[in-house]
């Protein structure tokens, strides 16, 4: 399966190139951006073979079997939608698009097309993600009644990040808070009950917290998302916002199921090899790993389940159905938190 990117970003070898060595039957066959000279350094790099002109010429090569899309997420639903209109798959990054109505545009261009297009959450893709969705529906903790995601990063890129940009669709709750949703929704569907941000721009959070409820129980949940770091709150398009001497590192990522018998916990789902694992705790303190036996990249396991779903007519573990309920969330958090929803190109 050749696989084609659109734009030379910063995600595309964690996301794709360096899986793609690892899992049989993938190659990363060419780039296109829109600075054709950033596309030819980026291919020299990463040993991408073939660079093109334009998102459009890519998508029309017979050349180019399936598109990995990691644009910013104000342009995830046209090219998707024109990915797949040119008969091309996706594995497409989250969040799915800028709002839930443009997820509905793109599930029903997959529909109409009979194309497949997979969200990005890589950890739903791991063994460990699936061993800790049976582990609570076995009941290992008893009846739930708290689900907490955290999802911190630091903001590494600077305050020219395109995740601080309301017109590239950015927000901490579009990257981090994302996850976060995502990882609760594995427990189940949600309404918001509350939620408030902080915002380091105008209309764009660099914190968000929320509420939410779920419907089949009523147990309660929450969200924290957050980029972190000294140049979080400079002023955007100072170079030098960010001082590597003094920059604080702060990464958070966990979830915790709380119930009558137990607590539940991923350490770090995005990266399992990283974290303390997979734990369950009763109530007397006794603690029982649960790590899968075999450690791997969420990443590669991602692209594997792409490749299978595509090749194979394997499972769609995050399928544009699922997407569209995701978004919803992130909609309906960002009207509760007072901030307008983000808008697509």
């Amino acid at each position: 399966m050749r696989i084609g990117m659109l734009g030379a970003a910063w995600i595309g070898p964690m996301g794709l190139i360096e899986p793609a060595k690892e899992v049989d039957g993938v190659e990363v066959a060419a780039v296109a951006a829109r600075d054709p000279r950033r596309a030819q350094a980026y291919a020299a790099e990463h040993g991408i073979p073939q660079v093109f002109d334009s998102y459009d010429a890519l998508l029309a090569s017979d050349e180019i079997d399936a598109v990995y899309n990691p644009l910013p997420n104000s342009h995830h639903a046209r090219w998707t939608v024109a990915a797949l209109e040119a008969g091309k798959p996706v594995l497409l990054e989250k969040p799915f698009t800028a709002n839930a109505d443009e997820a509905r545009q793109v599930a029903a261009a997959a529909e109409r097309t009979g194309l497949a297009v997979m969200e990005a959450y890589h950890w739903r893709f791991h063994p460990q993600a699936g061993r800790a969705i049976e582990l609570v529906a076995e009941g290992a903790v008893g009846e739930v009644s708290h689900v907490e995601a955290v999802m911190v990063f630091p903001s590494m890129h600077g305050p020219d990040d395109i995740r601080f940009r309301y017109d590239l669709a950015g927000g901490a709750l579009m990257d981090t808070g994302s996850y976060a949703l995502s990882n609760l929704r594995a427990f189940g569907e949600l309404d918001v009950v509350w939620a408030e941000a902080e915002e380091m721009a105008p209309d764009v959070d660099v914190r968000t917290t929320a509420e939410l409820r779920y419907r089949h129980s009523g147990a309660t949940a929450t969200i924290t998302s957050a980029f972190t770091g000294t140049g979080q709150k400079a002023e955007l398009g100072d170079p030098d916002a960010i001082d590597p001497d003094t920059f604080e590192f702060e990464f958070q990522a966990e979830v915790v199921v709380t119930g009558s018998e137990g607590r539940l916990l991923i350490d770090n789902p995005l990266a399992p090899m990283w974290g303390r694992g997979l734990t369950v705790t009763d109530r007397g303190g006794h603690t029982v790993n649960h790590e899968p036996a075999e450690q791997v990249a969420t990443y590669t396991c991602q692209l594997q389940a792409f490749r299978d779903c595509v090749e194979e007519d394997g499972p769609n573990l995050y399928p544009p159905s699922e997407s569209i309920k995701t978004m919803e969330l992130i909609d309906a958090v960002y009207r509760a938190a007072g901030l307008p929803v983000r808008v697509g190109v």
